[in-house]
């Protein structure tokens, strides 16, 4: 790794003057479990590294009648041993499990798995590897090595959380030395596998909002990877569903790890909303899927065996939010 210059801010307020004064050169480092890895690949070579550990008002969790309120730098491991997201967002809490082993998510952070870069076999090398090819879109370069011809960059975003976090409806607070935003996480996403979120260079994510779940909704997140741990989704989904008198009223399908941003699949809500809930309605609903994430992705990493996995992974979410109990 190269030398740069390191800083520890206690407060919000510092770390983002820090973020203005060195614009464009400084990486923002949460807990650090893929940003090092990356740097330690060359990957990335940041001038400035800015460390939130010490801001101790992003490390915590509220809750209101209008839901929960996560800090961005609220580890990984305390909001899958939370009781609150356990009970009202379960599949969230299975999101939040399924992210690498208990180590790393002892130390990554719900910010850091949010804002986390979009990854390509092909791109995520060690400088030896990477040699003997020419550049990507992603490195600089002017080919795509994951869909041959292809005149974008095709990285796909792996993070477990972004999707079910999608699919919950949730919101990021957004802050910089200029004032505040807040925005749908949806829009944190703009679908650009080289520069994957919408921050500006001078930006901070601070905050996560969750909005209280409806009493008869639930949640579900499953996905596909080649390994059980320490490994990224290749294919995820993430679903919220609300249901009454054995109808689906409201239900909220979000596909992961197939582009570079979450996809939700509102045509496939839209044929099972309003519908009675059986496994054959789910299975409809489940099979138009694959059809749509490719047409609004148009990513060329969706194959036959990709759609497959869509279509399973989001029948079994359904029918597990279906299945589960009620919400207090």
């Amino acid at each position: 790794m190269k030398n740069f210059l390191y800083f520890e801010p206690t407060e919000i307020k510092t770390a983002l003057s820090l973020l203005s004064e060195h614009k464009g050169k400084a990486k923002i480092m949460a807990g650090g479990t893929d940003l090092i890895p990356q740097m330690k690949r060359g990957l990335i070579a940041p001038e400035t590294m800015i460390h939130l550990g010490k801001i101790s008002s992003l490390q915590e969790i509220q809750e209101s009648p209008e839901g929960l309120r996560v800090g961005a730098m609220v580890t990984l491991g305390s909001l899958e041993r939370n009781g609150r997201v356990l009970s009202r967002y379960p599949g969230l809490q299975a999101a939040v499990s399924h992210v690498a082993v208990p180590a790393i998510r002892n130390s990554g952070t719900i910010g850091g798995n949010i804002c986390l870069d979009t990854k390509c076999i092909y791109r995520d090398q060690v400088q030896t590897w990477k040699r003997a090819l020419d550049p990507c879109f992603k490195s600089g370069g002017q080919r795509c090595y994951v869909v041959r011809g292809s005149k974008t960059c095709h990285a796909s975003l792996a993070a477990d959380t972004a999707g079910m976090l999608f699919a919950l409806n949730a919101r990021v607070k957004i802050l910089s030395t200029s004032g505040e935003r807040i925005v749908s996480i949806a829009d944190l996403y703009p679908g650009n596998g080289i520069r994957p979120l919408s921050l500006l260079p001078e930006e901070l994510l601070t905050e996560i909002s969750i909005p209280r779940p409806k009493p008869n909704e639930s949640s579900a997140y499953l996905r596909y990877s080649l390994r059980k741990a320490i490994d990224f989704p290749m294919v995820s989904a993430g679903v919220s569903m609300a249901r009454g008198n054995g109808l689906c009223e409201e239900v909220r399908i979000v596909v992961g790890a197939v582009a570079p941003r979450p996809l939700r699949l509102t045509g496939a809500e839209k044929s099972l909303e309003g519908r009675p809930i059986t496994e054959s309605t789910l299975r409809d609903c489940a099979r138009e899927s694959p059809r749509e994430a490719l047409q609004i992705s148009k990513s060329g990493r969706i194959d036959r065996f990709t759609r497959e996995m869509i279509s399973s992974l989001v029948f079994q979410a359904l029918k597990r939010a279906w299945q589960a109990e009620s919400l207090s």
